[in-house]
């Protein structure tokens, strides 16, 4: 029974399978021997809305004009004796063809329940016909089929990132995943897994909010908030703005291609040169919307941007994120999880990649990717006024410059927070990775337990 139907009164009379193999029932009955061609205009009229004589006939039949009307006539009545029992199903004018789709239920335009998303997709679209068809008949079957499988990617994905049970969620990714790798050879087929990762991220309100901006919009929140996926997730087709050569203009050739997406974006804009801005200033002039993505405010001329503001998430979200990214990590280690990203998922992202089962194994596999310097600064953080930053550069043995970079280099990470390191663990974990020759050079007032030489 049709959904749509349901809701407006009527019944549907004649059910269509389009999806795998094709199917018509009338009355719940299947229809027998009515032929390929009739099917295949039925299945036209539903899926491309109503279409004049003359051009039904030219995407179904070769020949000549004439010819083509002729069979389509046949066609015509072969499918009226088969819908005898559904009347109000075809729709016949004087030059134009449709079909009521309060009457006529098709899988393909059905909007199925989260669980039932699972099984829905039966395709390839039209698959039990076999008869080749002209080349315009396949060129549409084509763009059909990729339409349907794109909207249904995002449905899976979409479901997945908004989806509170953990073991469904990953079933609809590997649902959407599996069917990606069986089309993708598909052109024009997009990857959707942005819109899941968004979501995941807790992200699917900004995601819509962003969508529905028609103009250059100022995507803005903390390092480790997600600003950089929410927008890939959004404007997958976007092109980034990176720096050219210091002394050079920016490339030709990357301007024509904003231009021609009707997108550019500009991350971390707080490091770009002046000499930027003019250039965001042509692009938006020409009709090409300027996404701006930044921790803070932005120049004087863009303050009438509209703002999409992200922060920190909830406590759910990190754990979903935990149970995807990191499944078999000991839920009693969550709540570190708040205190180690402040509550942002790009953040927490980073961190619970590696998937280790352990938080240490997982602040090993994080803190293996930073400089000696940083693990330094890290593990004596614990020591008596470790804030300092003359204290600090004594302590382990770094001149300011250095110290200034871990420093922000482990803010931006998440940590290190109000001088110290974000929780003990990240400072043992740092030491148990430092040589221990460089332990040994370290001040000796801030040796510990476990770490002395």
């Amino acid at each position: 029974m049709n959904r749509e139907a349901d809701r407006t009164g009527w019944a549907a009379q004649a059910e269509l399978e389009v999806l795998g193999r094709v199917q018509l029932r009338v009355g719940g009955v299947a229809v027998r021997n009515c032929g390929e061609l009739p099917l295949r205009l039925l299945a036209l009229l539903a899926l491309q809305g109503p279409l004049s004589r003359e051009e039904a006939a030219d995407l179904l039949w070769n020949g000549s004009t004439r010819l083509a009307l002729q069979s389509l006539r046949t066609a015509l009545s072969t499918l009226r004796a088969a819908l005898q029992g559904a009347p109000d199903v075809l729709v016949i004018g004087g030059a134009t063809l449709s079909v009521n789709l309060q009457a006529l239920w098709v899988d393909a335009l059905d909007s199925p329940a989260e669980p039932a998303l699972l099984h829905w997709w039966r395709g390839p679209l039209l698959a039990g016909r076999t008869c080749r068809g002209t080349d315009r008949w396949l060129e549409w079957r084509h763009a059909a089929e990729s339409r349907l499988l794109e909207e249904h990617l995002s449905a899976l994905y979409r479901a997945a990132a908004q989806q509170a049970d953990i073991r469904l969620a990953k079933a609809f990714v590997c649902r959407a995943r599996e069917l990606s790798a069986g089309y993708g050879a598909a052109p024009g087929l997009p990857d959707r897994k942005g819109e899941y990762e968004a979501g995941l991220l807790g992200r699917a309100q900004e995601l819509a909010a962003l969508r529905c901006v028609r103009r250059s919009v100022h995507v803005k929140g903390p390092r480790g908030s997600g600003r950089t996926s929410l927008v890939r997730a959004a404007f997958p087709d976007a092109v980034w703005f990176s720096l050219p050569d210091p002394s050079g203009a920016p490339d030709p050739g990357w301007v024509s291609r904003a231009v021609e997406a009707g997108r550019a974006v500009f991350d971390d804009v707080e490091q770009l040169p002046d000499r930027v801005w003019p250039l965001a200033r042509y692009l938006d002039s020409r009709g090409c919307h300027v996404i701006l993505v930044s921790t803070g405010p932005v120049p004087p001329q863009w303050h009438d941007l509209p703002v999409i503001e992200v922060g920190a998430v909830g406590a759910e979200t990190l754990i979903r994120l935990a149970a995807t990214l990191a499944p078999a990590w000991s839920a009693a280690e969550l709540p570190v999880l708040t205190q180690l990203t402040a509550g942002l998922p790009g953040r927490a992202a980073r961190l619970l990649r590696p998937g280790a089962a352990t938080l240490r194994a997982l602040l090993r596999a994080r803190l293996e990717q930073f400089s000696e310097d940083a693990l330094r600064v890290l593990w004596v953080s614990e020591g008596p006024a470790a804030g300092e930053v003359n204290r600090l550069c004594v302590q382990c043995g770094l001149e300011r410059e250095p110290l200034r970079r871990a420093v922000a280099t482990l803010t931006d990470a998440g940590l290190w927070a109000d001088g110290r390191a974000a929780h003990p663990l990240v400072s043992d974990v740092a030491g148990e990775l430092l040589p221990w020759w460089t332990r040994q050079v370290l001040h000796p007032d801030v040796a510990r337990a476990g770490h002395a030489p």
